[in-house]
């Protein structure tokens, strides 16, 4: 049987299971992903961390707590970074997954709903395999499947041409299926309430926006930066 051109995975363990794939494509929608669509939108650079690195190293500002004002995971909040800023930023999630995907030799894109086509037209480009992980919330070593992520995937997924794994075709169909209701959906999440509560519903909002950005990040020497 011939092995499908798009294939969709969850967390570290999916990531791992695509290792060998020559593209890869990691959703954290909820905030990393979108987080990096916005900051090198601006030009600025981003070196993902994984949550527990206690320092950005030489020549790279620490984003901070998650804030308005602040650099921080907030998306929002890097919307007032210049081309010449590295951001180290860290992430439990999508981070995570990108700073272990450093290792594959793989071509690693960091996408979102914001950017979703965009992604997909340059990891087309590349030729396949294609892997798309979804990060999910992984807390205490384990991971919980998240709606944001697999909405998120399922959007880079539909711009995407090809055969699916029936990963990738379910996730591709439940975003189709969602349609506009997408922001309403995020915004009731689990994911979106515990922002909304913590004072960030304008990032769920930010997130939601389908295909708002043209920017498509991809990681090189470690580092995301707009392709």
């Amino acid at each position: 049987m011939t092995s499908p051109d798009v294939h969709a995975e969850w967390g570290l363990p999916g990531l791992r299971a695509l290792r060998g794939f020559p593209v890869l494509v990691v959703v954290d929608v909820l905030s990393f992903s979108t987080a990096v669509d916005v900051a090198t939108g601006t030009g600025a650079r981003v070196l993902p961390m994984r949550w527990k690195d206690a320092a950005a190293p030489p020549g790279a500002v620490l984003a901070g707590p998650r804030s308005r004002t602040e650099w921080s995971l907030s998306p929002s909040s890097l919307r007032t970074l210049t081309p010449d800023v590295l951001l180290g930023l860290p992430s439990p999630n999508g981070a995570t997954l990108c700073a272990e995907a450093a290792g594959t030799g793989a071509e690693v894109f960091a996408g979102c709903l914001r950017n979703a086509a965009t992604v997909a037209r340059a990891a087309q480009r590349l030729g396949g395999p294609i892997g798309v992980v979804a990060a999910g919330e992984r807390r205490d070593d384990e991971l919980r499947p998240a709606i944001e992520d697999l909405l998120g995937a399922g959007a880079v997924i539909a711009a995407l041409s090809g055969s699916r794994s029936p990963e990738a075709e379910v996730a591709e169909a439940t975003f189709r299926a969602v349609g506009p209701r997408v922001g309403a959906l995020l915004a009731d999440s689990c994911s979106g309430r515990e922002l909304a509560e913590w004072g960030f519903a304008h990032d769920v909002a930010l997130a939601a926006e389908v295909n708002a950005s043209d920017t498509a990040p991809v990681l090189r020497d470690g580092v995301l930066e707009a392709s």
